[in-house]
């Protein structure tokens, strides 16, 4: 057996000026009681930037440029709602490649919402503040149910412009055992 790069993830990865503009347009997110999907403000600028940062780091494929704006979103995630159970693989789904960008204010880790991965060198990791995490290709993931003593939402920004990274200069690399 051998190892392939699950997940990448990069903590910080947006600047604070980026940062706080961000934290100055969630309001909307923060406390809503149903899980939302949309592209209201401050989603233009969130993928403007996201996809400055990966040119910047040389990870951006050019390909991207005709999907990301079309398989993206922000994602509100209030606590108790279970977006995994449906799954018919217990609790996991994969895609062909895509990112979460952690843009809630803060997290506690009693506070559930986990980002879970199976099969990999790592279960699961915090949904931490201005974290991105890039996940493979095939890559069995979930969501982790958000606890109900959570002060705010899960608020992310999730795209799936398809395809493999490598980085390595990630903060966390995770990955699966593949058979040869």
């Amino acid at each position: 057996m051998s190892t392939r790069t699950a997940a990448v993830v990069i903590d910080d990865f947006l600047p604070s000026d980026q940062w706080v503009y961000i934290q100055n347009n969630l309001s909307k997110y923060l406390h809503t009681n149903t899980f939302l999907e949309d592209r209201d403000d401050p989603y233009d600028d969130c993928i403007i930037w996201i996809k400055d940062k990966l040119k910047s780091i040389e990870i951006w494929r050019e390909h991207w440029e005709n999907t990301i704006n079309m398989w993206s979103y922000i994602n509100a995630l209030p606590p108790e709602i279970d977006r995994e159970s449906s799954s018919d693989n217990g609790g996991y789904h994969s895609e062909f490649g895509g990112f979460v960008l952690y843009i809630h204010p803060s997290w506690d880790s009693s506070w559930g919402g986990n980002l879970k991965f199976k099969d990999c060198s790592i279960s699961q990791i915090d949904p931490k503040p201005n974290r991105f995490v890039w996940i493979n290709p095939a890559v069995q993931h979930g969501i982790e149910v958000v606890s109900s003593n959570a002060k705010h939402n899960r608020v992310t920004v999730v795209g799936w412009p398809e395809g493999c990274i490598e980085y390595d200069k990630a903060t966390i690399k995770i990955n699966t055992s593949i058979k040869n």
